[in-house]
């Protein structure tokens, strides 16, 4: 069983990754705050063919990297 961690502090750890969690706990707004790492990658796509197999009731996908890539562009329609 892996450890329960931080899920902040282990945000802050992996740049520029996709990171799934198992959620633990969460604060009063419902923001995941401790849980277990379950992966992590640079690769968006790895990260949701662990994500569907897992068998945890409650998982948490985010990205610590730069949402908008510096080459990129925002379209609003």
């Amino acid at each position: 069983m892996k450890e329960i961690i931080n899920i902040p502090e282990t945000e802050k750890r992996y740049k520029d990754e996709w990171l799934l969690f198992e959620v633990i706990e969460t604060d009063r707004l419902n923001q995941p705050i401790r849980g277990r790492l379950l992966y992590h990658s640079k690769d968006r796509n790895e990260i949701h063919k662990v994500a569907m197999k897992s068998k945890c009731k409650i998982d948490y996908i985010t990205f610590t990297g730069d949402p908008f890539p510096k080459d990129g562009a925002v379209i609003l329609l």
